[in-house]
């Protein structure tokens, strides 16, 4: 027991850097996700104490008067509004807990006085500056955003981009996942029959699975634009030049075949790995009794695949109900965003990171729900 106890502390140890690295990069922004989602986080509120602003010329400017020019500064003070004085300067409306604050423990007249002896001007963060004339500061120190409750989840139901993302994010699901199954599977097929140049075979369609999406992205920008090399190739049948990604109706399915592209390759590589563990006494026997090229494909050699169907599939699902690199840099139309880049859109170029959290957690719930009933029709063999 003493020797079972050592092994399994030692064994811990050595695992214990890639658990933090887990419970930091994954576990936390995942409780932390769920507890924005009931609050009202605005990453453009966080950010509005942390603006550099030259104190002097601040108070100043929102006096509109020379130090010298005050007598009173008890006068002052008392008229001195430390809201209006702050969202003039962050340009933004504070937060309800940010106002209470400043109304109940703002130092108006020690502000005033510093003014008045001229402080030493600089430039310093603005909740450095503010948090010195304030008695705790504890709300300017760090944005704490509002418990909303159920509000972001209220208003997915009415918003219409929301639910144009989720049907996308499906679509492309369902179009893409099964496809690039049957040519993985086709590809792996015929990389593994012996012939000449197989190694080369398999090189050319691996090597987009580990290419970077962006730069992918960026060469089918180009072949896909209206002067690219498809269009030019259209052109010699007649067609008119397509604009492929800015129109609606093409722009997804263009973006669709070029994912099946990638990762077709990919799964190739599991397939093959299937297809080379299937013992050949058996493929030898089935040829012995007379089974014909599709007869042992469809009766032996696509049954001993169902645990690498099941995680082609399941893994399928995942990555193209995620998608967003490729929907990132190719798609323009909002009508053809996905739920990945939906959620992008809200939490980093509008700031709502409570909304955007309700969202991914919404997400996360279909995509769990999704993959649990395919894997338990792939294991009740209603699939295939």
């Amino acid at each position: 027991m003493r020797y079972k106890r050592r092994e399994a502390i030692f064994g811990y140890l050595f695992t214990l850097p890639i658990l933090l690295s887990i419970a930091v990069f994954t576990v936390i922004p995942i409780i932390q996700a769920f507890y924005y989602s009931f609050t009202d986080y605005d990453a453009l509120k966080q950010q509005m104490f942390n603006i550099n602003v030259d104190p002097f010329m601040a108070v100043g400017s929102y006096l509109m008067k020379l130090p010298e020019e005050i007598e009173n500064v008890d006068e002052v003070a008392a008229n001195f509004d430390p809201v209006a004085f702050v969202e003039q300067l962050v340009g933004a409306k504070l937060p309800k807990r940010v106002k209470w604050v400043l109304k109940n423990e703002f130092n108006a007249k020690t502000l005033i006085e510093d003014y008045k002896k001229g402080f030493p001007s600089g430039e310093v963060r603005l909740g450095e500056f503010l948090v010195k004339y304030v008695k705790t500061g504890r709300v300017l120190k760090k944005y704490i955003p509002d418990f909303t409750g159920f509000a972001n989840f209220k208003k997915l139901a009415t918003d219409r981009y929301f639910w144009i993302a989720l049907k996308n994010s499906f679509v492309f699901a369902l179009v893409v996942t099964p496809i690039q199954t049957l040519l993985a599977l086709i590809l792996a097929v015929a990389a593994n029959s012996r012939v000449r140049g197989v190694s080369f075979f398999k090189t050319s369609f691996f090597i987009p699975s580990i290419t970077s999406s962006a730069a992918i992205s960026m060469i089918f920008m180009m072949l896909y634009s209206k002067p690219g090399l498809i269009n030019r190739l259209l052109g010699f049948f007649g067609f008119k030049p397509i604009d492929w990604l800015g129109n609606p109706y093409t722009a997804l399915p263009a973006v669709m075949a070029m994912n099946i592209w990638t990762t077709a390759g990919y799964f190739m590589v599991t397939f093959l790995a299937g297809l080379q563990n299937i013992p050949k006494s058996i493929i030898e026997a089935a040829i012995i009794d007379g089974a014909g090229g599709w007869t042992r494909f469809w009766k032996i050699t696509l049954p001993l695949l169902k645990h690498q169907i099941t995680f082609v599939v399941t893994m399928g699902i995942i990555g193209t109900l995620q998608v967003f690199d490729q929907i990132y840099f190719l798609i323009k139309s909002q009508e053809n965003v996905t739920m990945a880049m939906y959620i992008y859109q809200n939490a980093f170029r509008y700031g709502k990171m409570g909304y955007a959290s309700a969202i991914a957690l919404v997400f996360f719930l279909i995509i769990f729900s999704v993959t649990l009933v395919q894997r338990k029709l792939m294991e009740k063999g209603e699939v295939i």
